[in-house]
Protein backbone atom coordinates (compact mmCIF):
# COMPACT_ATOMS: atom_id res chain seq x y z
CA UNK A 1 0.00 0.00 0.00
CA UNK A 2 3.00 2.01 1.18
CA UNK A 3 4.54 1.83 -2.54
CA UNK A 4 1.13 2.67 -4.26
CA UNK A 5 0.93 5.45 -2.46
CA UNK A 6 4.08 6.90 -3.46
CA UNK A 7 3.74 6.31 -7.11
CA UNK A 8 0.72 7.56 -6.63
CA UNK A 9 2.14 10.62 -5.34
CA UNK A 10 4.81 10.78 -7.91
CA UNK A 11 2.51 10.73 -10.99
CA UNK A 12 0.52 13.57 -9.43
CA UNK A 13 3.55 15.40 -8.76
CA UNK A 14 4.63 14.95 -12.37
CA UNK A 15 1.24 15.93 -13.61
CA UNK A 16 1.57 18.88 -11.47
CA UNK A 17 5.32 19.95 -12.76
CA UNK A 18 6.22 19.41 -8.79
CA UNK A 19 9.30 17.35 -8.58
CA UNK A 20 9.92 16.02 -5.03
CA UNK A 21 13.38 13.97 -5.08
CA UNK A 22 12.03 11.08 -2.46
CA UNK A 23 15.38 9.64 -0.98
CA UNK A 24 13.06 8.76 2.12
CA UNK A 25 9.68 9.14 3.57
CA UNK A 26 6.85 11.18 2.15
CA UNK A 27 3.77 12.22 3.92
CA UNK A 28 1.01 10.68 2.64
CA UNK A 29 -2.40 10.52 2.91
CA UNK A 30 -3.92 9.76 6.00
CA UNK A 31 -7.31 9.26 7.93
CA UNK A 32 -8.23 9.98 11.53
CA UNK A 33 -10.79 10.49 13.96
CA UNK A 34 -11.89 13.75 14.03
CA UNK A 35 -9.59 14.93 17.51
CA UNK A 36 -10.82 16.70 20.37
CA UNK A 37 -7.79 19.90 20.16
CA UNK A 38 -6.83 21.13 23.38
CA UNK A 39 -7.01 24.59 21.24
CA UNK A 40 -10.06 23.69 19.16
CA UNK A 41 -10.75 27.16 19.09
CA UNK A 42 -7.94 28.30 17.77
CA UNK A 43 -7.86 30.20 14.50
CA UNK A 44 -4.90 30.82 12.02
CA UNK A 45 -5.10 33.68 10.40
CA UNK A 46 -3.90 34.48 6.62
CA UNK A 47 -3.20 37.53 4.81
CA UNK A 48 -2.90 39.01 1.74
CA UNK A 49 -3.15 42.00 -0.53
CA UNK A 50 -5.42 43.98 2.41
CA UNK A 51 -7.24 40.60 2.85
CA UNK A 52 -7.60 38.44 5.96
CA UNK A 53 -8.95 35.29 6.25
CA UNK A 54 -9.43 33.20 9.32
CA UNK A 55 -9.57 28.98 9.22
CA UNK A 56 -10.38 27.03 12.22
CA UNK A 57 -8.28 23.87 13.11
CA UNK A 58 -11.26 21.73 11.97
CA UNK A 59 -11.24 23.82 8.28
CA UNK A 60 -7.59 22.77 7.98
CA UNK A 61 -7.39 19.32 9.05
CA UNK A 62 -11.03 19.28 6.34
CA UNK A 63 -8.92 19.64 3.56
CA UNK A 64 -6.62 16.04 3.65
CA UNK A 65 -4.55 15.02 6.14
CA UNK A 66 -0.84 13.55 5.66
CA UNK A 67 1.73 11.94 7.80
CA UNK A 68 5.27 11.51 7.65
CA UNK A 69 8.05 10.26 10.10
CA UNK A 70 11.05 12.53 10.12
CA UNK A 71 13.92 13.67 12.33
CA UNK A 72 13.97 17.43 13.07
CA UNK A 73 16.63 19.68 14.46
CA UNK A 74 15.94 18.84 17.59
CA UNK A 75 15.77 15.08 18.90
CA UNK A 76 13.36 15.45 21.13
CA UNK A 77 11.16 16.63 18.19
CA UNK A 78 11.64 13.72 16.11
CA UNK A 79 8.66 11.76 15.17
CA UNK A 80 5.20 11.39 13.44
CA UNK A 81 3.19 14.05 12.16
CA UNK A 82 0.07 14.65 10.95
CA UNK A 83 -0.98 17.69 9.10
CA UNK A 84 -2.12 19.37 5.62
CA UNK A 85 0.16 19.82 2.95
CA UNK A 86 1.25 23.51 2.80
CA UNK A 87 0.49 24.22 -0.40
CA UNK A 88 -3.36 23.07 0.07
CA UNK A 89 -3.57 25.31 3.13
CA UNK A 90 -2.14 27.98 1.14
CA UNK A 91 -4.51 27.49 -1.82
CA UNK A 92 -7.77 27.17 0.02
CA UNK A 93 -6.68 30.55 1.83
CA UNK A 94 -6.04 32.26 -1.17
CA UNK A 95 -2.06 32.74 -0.73
CA UNK A 96 -1.61 29.79 -3.15
CA UNK A 97 0.46 32.24 -5.56
CA UNK A 98 2.18 33.77 -3.50
CA UNK A 99 6.24 34.39 -4.24
CA UNK A 100 6.96 33.53 -0.51
CA UNK A 101 4.59 34.01 2.61
CA UNK A 102 5.94 35.12 6.28
CA UNK A 103 5.27 32.39 9.19
CA UNK A 104 4.47 34.29 12.46
CA UNK A 105 4.35 32.57 15.56
CA UNK A 106 2.81 33.47 18.70
CA UNK A 107 6.08 34.65 20.65
CA UNK A 108 6.69 36.90 18.19
CA UNK A 109 9.32 34.74 16.26
CA UNK A 110 8.84 35.24 12.53
CA UNK A 111 10.33 33.33 9.06
CA UNK A 112 10.30 33.91 5.16
CA UNK A 113 9.05 30.54 3.64
CA UNK A 114 9.62 30.93 -0.71
CA UNK A 115 7.44 29.31 -2.92
CA UNK A 116 9.95 27.19 -4.11
CA UNK A 117 9.87 25.31 -0.43
CA UNK A 118 6.21 24.38 -0.38
CA UNK A 119 6.31 23.67 -4.47
CA UNK A 120 9.84 21.45 -4.17
CA UNK A 121 8.56 19.73 -0.68
CA UNK A 122 5.83 18.25 0.66
CA UNK A 123 5.79 21.08 3.72
CA UNK A 124 3.36 20.06 6.15
CA UNK A 125 1.46 22.71 8.31
CA UNK A 126 1.16 19.72 11.37
CA UNK A 127 -1.82 19.85 13.63
CA UNK A 128 -1.07 16.33 15.59
CA UNK A 129 1.56 14.46 16.29
CA UNK A 130 1.60 10.33 16.60
CA UNK A 131 -2.24 11.32 16.14
CA UNK A 132 -2.15 13.26 19.33
CA UNK A 133 -4.15 16.91 18.89
CA UNK A 134 -0.70 19.49 19.38
CA UNK A 135 -1.25 22.81 21.74
CA UNK A 136 0.11 25.59 23.05
CA UNK A 137 2.10 23.37 25.72
CA UNK A 138 3.13 20.83 23.00
CA UNK A 139 4.27 23.73 19.93
CA UNK A 140 1.04 23.75 18.79
CA UNK A 141 -1.74 23.48 17.29
CA UNK A 142 -0.03 24.58 13.95
CA UNK A 143 3.41 23.60 12.70
CA UNK A 144 5.87 23.63 9.93
CA UNK A 145 7.10 20.12 9.79
CA UNK A 146 9.73 19.53 6.43
CA UNK A 147 10.05 16.22 5.47
CA UNK A 148 13.61 16.06 6.91
CA UNK A 149 14.50 12.51 5.87
CA UNK A 150 13.16 12.89 2.38
CA UNK A 151 16.44 14.89 1.17
CA UNK A 152 20.02 15.26 2.31
CA UNK A 153 19.23 18.60 1.20
CA UNK A 154 17.08 19.22 3.85
CA UNK A 155 19.88 18.86 6.25
CA UNK A 156 21.00 22.34 5.24
CA UNK A 157 21.03 24.64 8.02
CA UNK A 158 18.78 27.07 6.11
CA UNK A 159 15.65 25.21 6.46
CA UNK A 160 16.06 24.84 10.58
CA UNK A 161 14.66 28.48 11.06
CA UNK A 162 11.81 27.54 8.76
CA UNK A 163 10.44 25.39 10.99
CA UNK A 164 7.94 27.37 12.83
CA UNK A 165 5.80 26.51 15.80
CA UNK A 166 3.42 28.13 17.36
CA UNK A 167 2.20 29.51 14.46
CA UNK A 168 -0.65 32.60 14.67
CA UNK A 169 -0.70 34.24 10.92
CA UNK A 170 0.51 33.57 7.85
CA UNK A 171 0.97 36.19 5.61
CA UNK A 172 1.72 36.41 1.61
CA UNK A 173 4.65 38.56 0.62
CA UNK A 174 6.83 39.45 -2.07
CA UNK A 175 10.32 37.35 -1.48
Amino acid sequence: MKLRAAVLLACCCLSCGVAFAAAGPVPEPVRLPAAAHPDASQTLRFASAGSVRELSLADIEALGLHEVRTATFWPADDGVYQGVLLRDVLKAAGLGDAPAVRVAALDGFSQLLPRADWMRWPVLLATRRDGKPMSVRNKGPFRIIYPRDMSPALDDPIYRLRWVWLIRSIEAVAE
